[in-house]
């Protein structure tokens, strides 16, 4: 009975740890939104938090440390957005979604998404295995290019290569789209996005539609 108790305890600290990472995760967040890279010190979190900055260099181990979370989180949040778009049935289709799933992340996670691909924090580099993490991103965009391109030589590479160059398509589209220079008067940021989408797979990927 009493190691239930202790276990219990531990579970409930644990919880709690978890909450409070989050709260400063959120917090930092929210500063960097609003007042910009400069402000996101250990000094500055701490007092906005309100906690002293002993408690984040023993969660964070430092400002490193503490970006790393954010980048992480990002990259969680990235892949539950493109593993929540459902197959049609269509590989162009599924193409697009997966697109447009991308830029709603970028939309609706701008602090996020600057940390991993913007370099909003000019200081900041991730490591070779966040990188990867990131990249890992393009997996379900490669495995349905993979499927449309079967029996090709060389398929892997090739459905590789041509994810990079609708991401990098895609990523520059939202640069400038956050950057406000998509407003024009009768169309649409997603409209314009969706006609290089339809162009780029058009000349990229030939014969998708001839196999569905």
């Amino acid at each position: 009975m009493e190691t239930n108790k202790v276990t219990n305890f531990r579970v409930a600290q644990k919880q709690h740890q978890q909450k409070l990472r989050q709260g400063i995760l959120d917090d930092a967040s929210s500063l960097l939104v609003q007042e910009g890279p400069n402000a996101l010190t250990m000094r500055r979190i701490a007092d906005t938090v309100g906690c002293s900055t002993t408690v984040l260099y023993t969660m964070f181990s430092n400002k490193q440390g503490l970006i790393d979370e954010l980048y992480l989180r990002g990259c969680d949040i990235l892949r539950q957005s493109l593993e929540a778009v459902s197959h049609p049935g269509n590989l162009k289709n599924y193409i697009y979604a997966l697109c447009l799933a991308y830029r709603g992340f970028a939309l609706g996670n701008q602090t996020y998404y600057s940390i991993m691909f913007l370099k909003v924090i000019p200081e900041y580099t991730p490591s070779e295995a966040y990188l990867k993490l990131g990249q890992e991103s393009l997996e379900l965009l490669v495995q349905a290019i993979r499927d449309s391109i079967t029996g090709e030589q060389e398929v892997e590479d090739k459905a590789w290569e041509i994810a990079r160059v609708i991401w990098a398509t895609v990523h520059g589209h939202i640069g400038l789209e956050l950057m406000g220079y998509f407003n024009y008067s009768g169309v649409l940021p997603q409209q314009m996005l969706e006609r290089a989408l339809q162009a780029l797979i058009n000349e990229l990927l030939p014969t998708i539609d001839k196999d569905q």
